[in-house]
């Protein structure tokens, strides 16, 4: 289910494509970053959280060739992603409660 602000046109189509691409690896990325562009730094996630380039993350969401082969997430990296998301969520929460916390003093 598409949790962005944007204004998509044929939500139930979007719904079905996306549902569709989430059932396979790259899809799901895919899905992910795309629906977080804008919100997230991909250079500093690339940079935090793999140790490598923006261009490094960028071949992979993009399925650059490189010495003639595709460039895509590896299961372990994907898992890696997840877990970045995960711990980004869990500190926007922590912030957001903090924030809650001092508005309610005030």
């Amino acid at each position: 289910m598409y949790q962005g602000k944007r204004n998509i046109l044929n939500k139930e189509k979007y719904e079905a494509l996306r549902a569709e691409e989430i059932t396979y690896l790259r899809g799901a990325v895919s899905v992910a970053m795309s629906e977080l562009d804008g919100i997230l730094n991909y250079s500093e996630v690339a940079r935090q959280y793999f140790g490598r380039s923006q261009s490094w993350l960028s071949q992979r969401l993009n399925g650059c060739m490189r010495e003639n082969r595709q460039m895509a997430f590896t299961p372990e990296e994907a898992i890696q992603l997840a877990k970045a998301f995960k711990d980004i969520a869990r500190r926007l929460q922590v912030h957001a409660d903090e924030i809650i916390a001092v508005a309610h003093v005030e």
